[in-house]
């Protein structure tokens, strides 16, 4: 498949929505009064993802690369995420497509969608027997690199378990197909959210901590960028923070003080379950500068699963030698 079509397009729109980042830029002293300041990092060349605990700041980390897909179990229903963090897509496949081989162009062809960044959509939840292309997305060392393609076809879903089997997508042949069948059984843990899979290994990874021991994402993600009514969303890859931990609501705020929303009450309607609230934008790239500027004025009330309330802010991206990827924030527990 030639999915580097798209690269020049992600690139052009580089500078005006990201950049390339070369130095720190300073940042102003604050009173932390309480709270306390974290760091975590996904590294300068955005290659880790972390799932953070607001309570005791431990952070469980793992690279783009360990995973592929997400199910998660939510009674009889299961729900399937990309590695959004890769640029992964998918493409709904007929039932008498799952043995057919593709060539690169047929594949360009197929109806590619990536997940939304705000939450899970009906397209994807997992009927039996439905057969999926997946683009496996940007190679997390070397991104203008594909990791290919692979077609999974689900061959049974049951609320404690589904059952998988992945092969090729673009074959000579559909003999070729048919020889190269892996079949991967994943069950549901009721300890944690989501089941991980790499179909770069072929296995079920460990991932994630258990429900309850984290509440935010710092990660990359495919975010979807509006250009108007009239014009489809741009794909691009940003950095950001993603909380879609189960239970966890967030409310941005742009007005009034730490201080103020540290005693006020915090509007019911106003906490969102969407996963991009925090998201990406709390940065914004200067041409001028040359380097991300942070906006700290804005503040971030987190309610947890279990009632808890955290206010956030975020301080910088960037680490002491000016490499970004770090992502420094102060919290408070009301």
């Amino acid at each position: 498949m030639n999915q580097k079509r798209t690269l020049p397009a992600l690139l052009a729109i580089c500078i005006s929505l990201a950049g390339c980042i070369e130095k720190e830029l300073p940042i102003p002293p604050r009173e932390p009064g309480n709270t306390v300041i974290r760091e975590v990092s996904i590294g300068s060349d955005y290659s880790g993802q972390v799932h953070f605990d607001l309570d005791l700041g431990q952070a469980y980390a793992n690279t783009k690369d360990a995973w592929c897909l997400r199910f998660h179990f939510d009674g009889d229903s299961v729900w399937m995420d990309l590695n959004s963090s890769r640029y992964m897509r998918s493409a709904q496949l007929l039932s008498s497509q799952s043995e057919t081989a593709f060539s690169e162009d047929e594949a360009d062809d197929l109806n590619w969608e990536v997940n939304h960044p705000d939450g899970r959509t009906p397209n994807q939840l997992i009927e039996g027997a439905e057969v999926k292309a997946i683009d496996l997305g940007r190679d997390p060392y070397s991104p203008s690199e594909s990791l290919g393609s692979r077609r999974v076809q689900i061959l049974e879903k049951s609320e404690e378990h589904i059952t998988l089997r992945t092969s090729i997508l673009l074959a000579d042949s559909d003999a070729d197909i048919e020889n190269n069948w892996d079949t991967i059984t994943l069950s549901n843990n009721l300890s944690i959210s989501n089941v991980h899979v790499s179909l770069l290994n072929e296995q079920v990874v460990d991932i994630e901590p258990n429900t309850g021991l984290w509440d935010l994402y710092f990660t990359q993600y495919t975010a979807l960028i509006s250009q108007g009514d009239d014009l489809p969303a741009i794909e691009y890859l940003v950095s950001g923070v993603l909380s879609h931990a189960e239970g966890v609501r967030v409310m941005q705020v742009d007005s009034d003080s730490w201080e103020f929303w540290k005693e006020a009450e915090w509007p019911e309607d106003d906490l969102s379950a969407d996963w991009d609230v925090i998201g990406y934008d709390w940065k914004s790239y200067s041409l001028e500068e040359g380097a991300y500027n942070i906006n700290q004025d804005l503040i971030y009330c987190i309610q947890t699963a279990d009632g808890r309330e955290f206010l956030l802010r975020l301080l910088d991206f960037y680490d002491d030698q000016g490499s970004a990827g770090l992502f420094t924030f102060e919290t408070l527990e009301r």
